[in-house]
């Protein structure tokens, strides 16, 4: 990714209002964070697969590295950061440049809608070696952004959930599926920042 491509990305994330949800109930706050790099004349973003398991609201889904705050992070950024770490092996104080963050998101199961997360932004500048948690991660991925655009390889549902009608913004890679959180996520960083890959 050339340095005006970066800037502009950058320029992008942090000129809009970010929408944020307000501490207004019983919250648990974490963050989770999307991780770019280029791969030859393609960009991608890094995905894991969470590992079955029981204990876990979000067990086996596809997700960005992330989790919840500890009471010793420092911040939001702190945790996406030590958490990224913790999952993936990548160091992002060591490798990559925090590009910053996205809206706010709350899920809409009614299981895990105590959830606030919030998503930030990273560039790799020259790639790193994945050396992942399998207590926390089945599988790691590097999905091409081009792949991820491509209207036939995602569509919208609605589906209810509490009561409400929802648009689920669902993607499709090899047998994998991005949904619920992270999709909506995904969609809003792609409806962002898409013209630029």
């Amino acid at each position: 990714m050339s340095d005006n491509i970066v800037e502009e990305l950058e320029r992008i994330i942090n000129s809009r209002r970010r929408a944020r949800i307000t501490n207004q109930g019983n919250f648990i706050f974490a963050s989770v964070m999307i991780l770019i790099e280029r791969d030859g004349g393609d960009y991608r973003i890094l995905f894991i697969k969470r590992t079955e398991n029981k204990k876990d609201a979000f067990s086996g889904h596809m997700a960005f590295p992330g989790g919840k705050k500890k009471s010793n992070d420092k911040d939001l950024l702190a945790t996406a950061i030590r958490e990224t770490y913790e999952e993936t092996g990548i160091d992002l104080t060591l490798k990559g440049s925090i590009l910053g963050p996205l809206d706010d998101v709350n899920p809409t199961t009614p299981e895990v809608n105590h959830y606030i997360v919030t998503p930030f932004v990273s560039y790799l500048e020259h790639g790193a070696e994945l050396n992942t948690c399998e207590d926390e991660v089945a599988e790691a991925m590097w999905i091409p952004i081009s792949h991820l655009k491509d209207p036939g390889n995602c569509y919208e549902k609605s589906v209810e959930r509490d009561g409400k009608n929802v648009i689920e913004y669902v993607y499709k890679y090899r047998d994998y599926v991005i949904w619920g959180l992270t999709g909506r996520i995904l969609k809003q960083y792609i409806s962002l920042t898409g013209h630029l890959f």
